[in-house]
């Protein structure tokens, strides 16, 4: 059998466990073939850190990526993570365009907390939607699900609520999704949609800001996906890893810039081959 190949495209911040410095290792791990194109080089992630270097790399995305069909190189999975800018999106979009065959996996970070992030543009929510309509998957959070279906952000959700922004989220064209960080009156979970119909899983909520827990989630969920399991098995691993991987982290009040995920990769490990 041929061994599957993943191409991500995103910011690497060389410290802080967020974005390809997470995906990288994760999917790795779980023993695919993982190519990283950065769109941006950091000498931090910008959450608590001030001074950060950065080096804009988008007009070196195509360029790479039309290397990488010179060579031949094909591509079974596409996952875009944090992008930025509109012009990063187009980029990115054409790269998707060379690989057609490719699952394109798409996390929108774009927003939190109802808001969008510092230099997000209502046109960048526009181009990164068109994406996520022709994905395999989409991954938003609670805001970014709100920002794509055009509903209404509140903190706390009800089913109907959520059933409400997941239709809406198909009516766009978004037929594959799941949508993460939603808060009920009676605890946390995640809805998804597979085929036109809405599922929910609840998970664990440990107090605190944990970092990168996004990237975590969205990772392993890629790398289980390339070894052939199905949407519900996926996020099944994504979302006990993740769970656990946080637990880890929260033992450690100094560690409050990323997530300790090279602590539990073993138990990533265990879960895959049980999944297998």
């Amino acid at each position: 059998m041929k061994d599957k190949k993943v191409l991500t495209i995103q910011d690497y911040s060389s410290f802080g466990q967020c974005s390809l410095s997470v995906a990288l290792p994760i999917i790795s791990a779980m023993g695919i073939e993982t190519v990283s194109l950065p769109i941006a080089l950091l000498s931090t992630h910008t959450s608590g850190f001030k001074g950060y270097t950065y080096i804009d790399l988008k007009d070196n995305i195509v360029p790479a990526a039309k290397h990488y069909k010179s060579l031949g190189l094909e591509f079974d999975f596409i996952y875009l993570g944090y992008l930025g800018s509109s012009a990063a999106v187009k980029a990115a979009e054409e790269v998707c365009s060379l690989y057609p065959d490719a699952q394109l996996i798409v996390d929108p970070a774009m927003a939190e907390n109802g808001i969008f992030y510092d230099g997000i543009t209502d046109d960048f929510a526009h181009n990164i939607a068109a994406l996520c309509q022709k994905s395999f998957v989409a991954l938003p959070n609670l805001s970014e699900a709100c920002l794509l279906s055009s509903t209404e952000y509140s903190p706390i959700q009800t089913k109907d609520s959520i059933l409400n922004i997941c239709n809406s989220l198909i009516d766009k064209g978004i037929k594959r999704f799941v949508i993460t960080g939603i808060r009920t009156k009676t605890g946390m979970c995640l809805a998804y949609c597979d085929g036109n119909r809405v599922n929910f899983i609840d998970t664990q909520e440990v107090k605190g800001e944990f970092l990168g827990s996004g990237d975590a989630f969205a990772s392993t969920l890629t790398g289980a996906l390339a070894n052939d399991l199905d949407l519900s098995q996926s996020l099944d691993l994504a979302v006990k890893y993740t769970q656990k991987t946080v637990e880890v982290t929260s033992l450690d009040k100094s560690h409050w810039y990323g997530l300790k995920f090279e602590k539990t990769i073993p138990y990533l490990i265990e879960l895959l081959n049980k999944a297998k």
